[in-house]
């Protein structure tokens, strides 16, 4: 079953017309043909039929969906600058695996660096990636991604529990399933290829953020993203 955001209000009952992209998605892509969707309007879902009619894509609205497929803790996933497509990837599976807020940042070892004159064009990216990925795995809210932000501003990014994943905390630090219970939200920074500096770490203690380790295992930036994502996915899954 196909899902689609929508940006007008969505009633029982009625049609939704669906955009030029939407309708090119539904009807060459995926060749839609008065089957089940849902349609999602400020995180209230809907169930649709989807067709054409009189030379237009629609949806008929027929049911409201009160099923919520969030996680129950707020994460925000604060990631240093890699390369190009890890760095998709990380969005991507980021958002299926529910994190709320995703902040890309420049450390002092990132290889990748932003660059201003293409910072609209690749924040228009990043966005088309995360909202694919959610239509896709069925949430009901679009992850937010900020602006690249310098290291120095993570603290603008605090939630009720903070942790640092840095590769050189096994055998002195919690593993994150240890200290992350019971809390309402996260934020979890994770390094570049080249990890963080003694220096970035004391920064980010000094900050709020506390150590904690993943594993005797050095991970690549990317697999340490998904795995502390994963771990909270878990923690935080709705079992109703």
């Amino acid at each position: 079953m196909q899902q689609y955001f929508v940006d007008t209000p969505l009633h029982v009952g009625e049609d939704y017309i669906f955009t030029k992209e939407q309708a090119h998605h539904a009807k060459t892509v995926v060749r839609l043909d008065h089957e089940k969707v849902r349609l999602v309007y400020q995180g209230q879902a809907y169930f649709a039929e989807a067709y054409t009619k009189d030379k237009e894509f629609i949806a008929h609205v027929y049911e409201k969906d009160d099923s919520i497929h969030e996680s129950l803790c707020d994460v925000t996933l604060a990631v240093a600058l890699i390369r190009r497509e890890k760095f998709e990837l990380v969005l991507q599976k980021a958002t299926e695996l529910g994190v709320k807020r995703i902040v890309p940042f420049e450390s002092s070892r990132c290889v990748v660096r932003s660059k201003k004159e293409k910072a609209d064009k690749l924040k228009t990216r990043w966005n088309a990636i995360v909202q694919e990925a959610s239509e896709q795995c069925k949430r009901n809210c679009i992850p937010e991604v900020t602006d690249i932000v310098p290291f120095k501003q993570l603290n603008q990014y605090l939630s009720q529990a903070n942790y640092a994943c840095y590769e050189n905390s096994y055998g002195k630090a919690n593993f994150l399933s240890e200290c992350a219970k019971d809390k309402q939200s996260i934020t979890v920074v994770i390094g570049c290829e080249g990890g963080f500096s003694n220096q970035e770490v004391e920064e980010m203690e000094s900050m709020g953020f506390t150590s904690i380790t993943l594993g005797s295992r050095i991970l690549r930036a990317e697999t340490a993203a998904m795995y502390a994502c994963s771990i909270l996915s878990e923690m935080y899954e709705d079992r109703k």
